[in-house]
């Protein structure tokens, strides 16, 4: 068996960011089991050979591992896994932080099946090729924040369970995809939602179900944060009026995208323009 562990004490500053490394590894020709182990806090697992199982406290029976498998294993939980027979090699990482709640609330981490194919497998192996090669560095502040920013990317190429994996091409993925087209191609005119479902075919349920799980929101407010993405181009870049603005991304009533864009972006577009053109 050959393995690389590379343990870290993350400072205080990389904690507040919201999460932190505190370990990274790669075992080839791993033969151990780890029986009802928990951990401080949370770990991923990649397998990247060989087969195996899993089973965790609280999730009903053993969980077939296979090469390309990975499992988040959550903090506090008794945990069971390893090869059999035989070995199998992995990556490890082992992280902490509040953020990681934030995650499971959006469908990440441990929140849904204990064993999931990763939705950008490559984008995955890189990240913890990354990771590896960062913890066997001297430790650093630029090195930890690096750390954390990379696993950042490593969570989102995992993906969330209904991302997982994710083929090429299927009616629903198909459905979101068309779903997002029309609103971007028709956000700057009155749009309906359910025009837009029976322009696709499918029911406005159907429509919304397929549309967050590709951005995470209602079709609604996907198509709200378009036009506030072009507002905001058009108020840093152009001089043209505030109620021009909110006509040319789709607010008739410029009184009402102003409110709009006050909310979401937290300050009144005029104050926005003001801020994007400080020392130009």
């Amino acid at each position: 068996m050959q393995s690389t562990a590379h343990y870290l004490t993350p400072p205080a500053e990389v904690h507040a960011l919201g999460l932190a490394v505190t370990g990274v590894g790669r075992i080839v020709g791993q033969h151990t089991t780890r029986v009802d182990r928990a951990l401080p806090g949370y770990a991923g697992v990649l397998v990247t050979e060989g087969a195996g199982s899993l089973a965790l406290r609280g999730t009903p029976g053993r969980h077939a591992v296979s090469a390309g498998s990975f499992f988040w294993l959550p903090p506090g939980v008794p945990h069971t896994y390893g090869p059999t027979p035989g070995t199998w090699s992995e990556y490890w990482v082992l992280f902490e932080g509040p953020v990681t709640g934030r995650y499971e609330d959006l469908g990440y981490l441990a929140a849904g099946p204990a064993v999931v194919e990763p939705a950008d497998p490559a984008g995955t192996r890189a990240a913890l090729d990354t990771l590896v090669e960062l913890g066997s560095r001297p430790e650093s502040l630029s090195s930890h924040v690096a750390a954390a920013a990379t696993l950042q990317v490593l969570i989102a190429a995992v993906g969330t369970p209904h991302a997982a994996p994710r083929p090429a091409a299927t009616p629903s993925l198909d459905i979101g995809r068309r779903a997002l087209a029309v609103l971007a191609r028709d956000a700057a005119g009155p749009v309906s939602i359910s025009a837009v479902a029976r322009e696709l075919s499918v029911s406005r349920d159907t429509l919304a179900t397929q549309v967050r799980r590709l951005t995470g929101s209602t079709p609604t407010d996907h198509l709200t944060r378009l036009r506030l993405n072009r507002a905001k181009g058009l108020l840093a870049f152009t001089d043209r009026s505030i109620a021009d603005v909110a006509r040319a991304v789709g607010y008739s009533d410029p009184a009402y995208f102003t409110r709009a864009f006050t909310r979401r972006i937290g300050v009144p577009p005029s104050t926005f323009r003001q801020q994007q053109r400080a020392g130009i």
